[in-house]
């Protein structure tokens, strides 16, 4: 029975990290590439929606940056929602003087009901979604804008570039959002991108929905476009850069609301891991969401059934050493920033305190924990 719980969670993580990667990778060579057409307009209007809160430091900036990003013929709105910020974020950005910027203040209550209140204001053919720490590539909008020329697309993921300060947190958090674009991208070309990040991404306005409360709102709200029948693209020239944080108890409280939300956001939508109704998509849901947000279990089943097996041969002896190793070289780093400087000890301490973040939001979730408020963690590069 050890034995089986041993190899059944290696071979589970194995798949995780390493298969589903490889699988994507080769099954593009044999399925031919997503290939678009162009059979609808151009969208004529753009309705920009960015949900704030506190970001005074960083507000003005981002609605120039986003105004710039008005090209040719298609009309641009932005709609920003401050919730209840304390900070004077609405009072700065009134400062930005543009006949196309509407603030709106409905009051602290929450990421999805400030998108629910602004989704009632965009009148756009497109509703481009974005955080407001995140500047946007000056071409990002007319990257994004010719796949809805194609009537199959119900919506579009841009790339999020991670900048790391000095420390190992960002270095390996940086290596993790590289990997997970490559994977999108990869994603893209079979049965769509998986889900939309939220800073930054697009969809048809009558698709857009407000996130159900307690739901991650970038991926409740892209998968909209699933549930239409549509497809989420991925377009790596719609770009953004953010900056990671090395305080490591922020960085947690965030992943555990983010793990939170997003277990409650998959079961909410785990119709669409239904292969006989959504094909590829259904796997790609299945492999990159679910079976992702499963390895804290399988690590902790991993080390018990080595632990108890450990006297069983010199296999489950190395491997019991070597997890032990791992996990203690983990927790010097966490404990200790200065040694994160080291690549092995930064690697080790990220992949250890994000399951560990990842699984404790999950038991929130199941034990009716349900987080509404936000405050975000990261600032902008």
């Amino acid at each position: 029975m050890l034995t089986a719980l041993f190899w059944i969670s290696a071979l589970a993580l194995g798949y995780s990290l390493i298969g589903y990667s490889l699988i994507l990778l080769g099954l593009g060579r044999f399925f031919p590439a997503w290939s678009p057409r162009v059979d609808a307009p151009m969208p004529a209007k753009v309705s920009f929606l960015i949900a704030a809160y506190n970001e005074a430091p960083v507000i003005a900036e981002k609605l120039r940056n986003t105004l710039e990003l008005a090209r040719g013929d298609c009309a641009l709105e932005v709609i920003l929602v401050c919730d209840g910020s304390s900070d004077g974020t609405a009072q700065v950005a009134r400062r930005v003087e543009d006949p196309a910027i509407n603030v709106l203040e409905p009051g602290r209550q929450g990421k999805a009901l400030a998108l629910a209140c602004g989704l009632e204001k965009c009148s756009g053919d497109v509703v481009v979604f974005s955080d407001a720490n995140a500047m946007l590539a000056p071409n990002s909008l007319l990257a994004m804008l010719p796949h809805y020329q194609d009537r199959r697309v119900g919506g579009v993921c841009g790339q999020i570039t991670v900048q790391a300060k000095d420390g190992g947190i960002g270095m390996s958090e940086g290596l993790f959002w590289r990997y997970d674009q490559a994977m999108k991208h990869a994603e893209a070309q079979l049965g769509g991108t998986v889900s939309a990040q939220g800073s930054v991404y697009s969809m048809r306005r009558e698709l857009a929905r407000a996130p159900r409360l307690g739901c991650t709102d970038d991926f409740d709200i892209s998968v909209a476009a699933i549930h239409a029948g549509k497809r989420l693209v991925f377009e790596p020239d719609a770009r953004t850069s953010e900056t990671t944080t090395e305080e490591v108890k922020s960085e947690m409280r965030r992943r555990i609301r983010s793990s939170e939300r997003g277990w409650r956001s998959l079961m909410q939508n785990a119709a669409l891991m239904n292969p006989f109704a959504h094909g590829l998509y259904a796997w790609q849901l299945f492999s990159h969401k679910l079976m992702r947000r499963l390895n804290p279990l399988f690590l902790v089943l991993l080390f018990v059934s080595n632990l108890l097996l450990i006297d069983k041969g010199g296999f489950y002896l190395l491997t019991g050493i070597g997890q032990i190793s791992f996990y203690g070289m983990a927790l010097a780093g966490l404990i200790r920033p200065d040694l994160r400087r080291l690549k092995p000890v930064a690697l080790a301490a990220f992949f250890t305190f994000a399951h560990a973040a990842m699984g404790w939001g999950i038991l929130r979730c199941m034990a009716g924990r349900q987080s509404t408020l936000w405050t975000p963690s990261r600032t902008k590069a």
